[in-house]
């Protein structure tokens, strides 16, 4: 089975002989301090940011968690759908969380998100940027609002960028009260190793550290998430592939025009929807090729296909335009869940 579930990375950055070599140099009986300031200066140094503006934590999620922790506790708010670990986290904490919903097509209106936030007043807003699940990019204006009107009501922005590298450069939300979060776990491929980085000023990048742990991050996480950012043109070369494989998803789906509804994404997934989502999602399951597919609203006729190997996307046309064929010599196709067999 090929997995299109997953959001992560098809392939490792990491040779298995750099691997055991950075196991090998790894010093295991040593707290990993020195491992921290390394992969900091190189994480840093990549971005053209400030070491000093950020932390490290045991993946992007437990920012996210502890994001919760320190800043939302007048109520968090997000749009819906978004990741689902945000609810999830502000259940834990106990804050009450609210989210404003999408259109038929999984649109907003900011309009009505900054109306919400004047309404509820609320301490904290989640919100990934690229979106998931849809894929989408918001504009920069949007989010200039959107961080103005949770400023005004002394309130912080969390922007969650798991799919960044995917997506265009755009100007970020800033100030104080903006929180950027990110990860490993995509486009470097080292979604094991849980590597979460957090990116914040003053008070705020205080208040959400308040709570880390020492050594956050384990010293074999930090030495092979450093190896990749030291060899530059090795990391250049991964990355181009996950944007290559991101081309082909796309590619691939065209063929599907029609019957299928796609919103251009800008990170390593395409996101379909529509009264034939669900079919499509089933017969590319059924031959191989696993999809994620939802069953609660408003995502119960939506699938999401994550990027693969570039090898293995000759079988996954031919898939999609069988289905697409057979699509057309029907002139209809099942609906409803009674078809579909989604709890294996």
């Amino acid at each position: 089975m090929i997995h299109m579930d997953r959001n992560t990375s098809p392939l490792s950055p990491l040779t298995k002989e750099a691997i055991t070599e950075v196991i090998n140099e790894t010093i295991i009986y040593e707290y990993p301090s020195d491992e921290i300031d390394r992969f900091k200066s190189l994480y840093a140094e990549h971005y053209h940011i400030n070491a000093e503006n950020l932390e490290l934590a045991n993946g992007s999620d437990e920012w996210i968690q502890k994001t919760v922790m320190t800043l939302g506790h007048n109520g968090v708010m997000a749009l819906s759908p978004d990741f689902v670990m945000y609810q999830e986290y502000a259940e834990q904490a106990g804050v009450s969380f609210d989210t404003v919903k999408c259109d038929e097509n999984f649109q907003f209106d900011f309009d009505i998100v900054i109306a919400e936030i004047k309404r509820l007043r609320p301490s904290l807003f989640l919100l990934s940027m690229p979106h998931n699940p849809t894929g989408q990019l918001f504009r920069e204006d949007e989010l200039s609002k959107l961080a103005q009107s949770m400023q005004e009501v002394n309130g912080y922005l969390a922007v969650d960028e798991a799919y960044g590298e995917f997506a265009p450069v755009y100007k970020r939300p800033e100030g104080e009260h903006v929180v950027i979060i990110r990860t490993l776990s995509k486009i470097y491929g080292l979604a094991g190793l849980r590597v979460g980085i957090a990116i914040a000023e003053g008070d705020t990048f205080e208040k959400i550290t308040k709570i880390n742990h020492p050594y956050p991050v384990n010293s074999l996480s930090l030495n092979l998430a450093s190896r990749i950012f030291e060899n530059k043109d090795e990391l250049e070369k991964f990355t181009q592939y996950q944007l290559k494989s991101k081309d082909s998803l796309t590619e691939a789906f065209k063929a599907a025009d029609g019957e299928v509804s796609i919103i251009d994404s800008s990170t390593n997934f395409i996101f379909t929807y529509g009264e034939n989502a669900r079919a499509l999602g089933q017969y590319l399951w059924d031959h191989g090729y696993k999809p994620r597919i939802y069953d609660k609203a408003p995502l119960n006729n939506a699938v999401r296909y994550s990027i693969i190997r570039l090898e293995d996307y000759e079988t996954l046309v031919k898939l999609i335009n069988e289905w697409s064929n057979q699509n057309d010599s029907k002139g209809k196709i099942h609906k409803g869940n009674k078809d579909f067999n989604i709890t294996r």
